[in-house]
């Protein structure tokens, strides 16, 4: 009976020291989130030029030294994007690469690992600080489950959704995240993969001249039940905005896509993903939320912007776009300016607007559409200019004469704000229009 409850008490306090260590990692944890969250948002389509190391070890033996790519890669709307090599040998590296990326469903800057600091999903751990290269740093453990994950693994036409875990190593004073190691969790045995890690350390970059935090070195290692391991060891420096030149060719990352190097014809800069057009007709209606405020206290020119579709949208009968998809935006100028009225001078504001990609079923698409009304709570202040809406002026329509909207380019919508502050909360109804053309 002494041992029973002895072990009942031992339970107790282990329960009681692992809640508390819950506890106490919540605060430094928000912050940590915060600053990431804050350098993801508003971190610009980028470009690094990549060395990649590969590795592989059957067993207990010594590891084999493969061929290494050396190629650009960066992020651009949102997808991991490779340069297409010149040569066949480069070409068949690159395949091979994307392959064992394909399979650990990860890449080389692990893009899954963003749910840890993009959502609340991930319970996380306080843990004694730590010294990794001569600097101490502040040490998270997390646990993301495998329900809302969106992270998986394939192997041999088998595939499984996946929970994942780790660490996260940040400055204890700026709260900067320094490193982030990351494993599969209980991988069914069907799969043949015995393990998977990721590591990634981040540093500054300047791009454009403002620094920002971007991954410097990632490894990969993915091990088999079979005994084989591999080995990607992923360096990146010259890192710059993204912006393509004619000629050049990109292949992004499929994540749970056959693996292939495009071949097509030179692409333009931002066409690396197919457009809503191809699953959508022009002039189809689109009811969304916007889940960010717009505020000039911390909405600036490429401020990222979220929505989520509030009705599904069917083509021919059948859920081409379901309710919740995600949107994602950016805006493009914030101009404020002045009209009379009476004796008086009052301001108002143009905010320009540009949805970039959609995110069905698993796959990512250009998004273009043109805003044609707001719903509430924003419908009191605001006013759409350039939209073909009868009531796109609402209470302003006696005034319309009196604002001045500059010419939108590509894809831009405007929203008029009446107002000597711009103020818009978030989670206010918006509906577009899908736009003509190729978008």
């Amino acid at each position: 009976m002494a041992t029973r409850l002895t072990a009942c008490l031992c339970c107790c306090v282990a329960a009681h020291f692992a809640l508390a260590s819950a506890a106490r990692a919540q605060a430094p944890a928000r912050k940590i989130r915060q600053k990431m969250s804050d350098t993801l948002n508003n971190t610009p389509d980028f470009m690094c030029s990549a060395s990649i190391e590969r590795t592989e070890r059957v067993g207990d033996g010594e590891p084999a030294v493969l061929p290494a790519l050396h190629i650009d890669a960066g992020i651009a709307n949102g997808i991991e994007i490779y340069a297409v090599p010149a040569t066949d040998g480069e070409k068949d590296i690159l395949r091979k690469v994307l392959s064992l990326y394909h399979t650990a469903g990860t890449g080389s800057f692990a893009m899954y690992a963003r749910g840890v600091f993009l959502t609340t999903e991930a319970t996380f751990y306080y843990m004694p600080e730590e010294s990794k290269g001569g600097r101490t740093l502040s040490r998270l453990d997390f646990a993301m489950p495998r329900e809302v994950s969106h992270y998986s693994a394939s192997n041999a036409g088998r595939k499984a959704d996946l929970g994942y875990s780790g660490s996260i190593w940040s400055d204890p004073h700026s709260m900067e995240v320094a490193r982030v190691w990351l494993k599969a969790d209980a991988i069914p045995e069907e799969l043949g993969i015995e393990s998977v890690t990721q590591t990634i350390d981040y540093g500054r970059a300047a791009i454009l001249g403002i620094p920002v935090l971007l991954p410097t070195a990632t490894e990969l290692r993915l091990r088999e039940v079979s005994g084989r391991e591999v080995r990607l060891t992923g360096h990146f420096s010259d890192c710059r905005q993204f912006s393509s030149k004619r000629g050049e060719r990109f292949v992004e990352n499929g994540v749970g896509d056959p693996v292939k190097v495009s071949t097509a014809s030179p692409t333009r800069a931002g066409s690396v993903l197919p457009s809503i057009a191809e699953l959508l007709p022009a002039k189809t209606r689109i009811e969304m939320m916007l889940n960010d405020p717009i505020d000039e206290r911390t909405t600036t020119e490429k401020s990222k912007l979220s929505f989520t579709v509030l009705r599904e949208v069917k083509k021919d009968g059948r859920v081409v776009v379901p309710k919740g998809a995600n949107v994602s935006g950016h805006v493009t100028r914030i101009l404020r300016q002045t009209f009379p009225i009476f004796t008086a001078i009052k301001g108002y504001y143009a905010v320009g607007i540009l949805l970039d990609t959609i995110d069905v079923d698993g796959r990512r698409f250009r998004m273009r559409a043109n805003l044609e009304q707001v719903g509430p709570p924003a419908t009191q202040i605001c006013f759409l200019p350039l939209s073909n809406d009868p009531n796109k002026w609402g209470e302003f329509d006696d005034r319309q004469m009196l604002f001045s909207i500059p010419p939108a380019e590509s894809g831009e919508s405007f929203l008029g704000v009446v107002s000597e502050f711009l103020r818009l909360g978030s989670h206010w109804v918006t509906y577009w229009t899908i736009e003509e053309g190729p978008g």
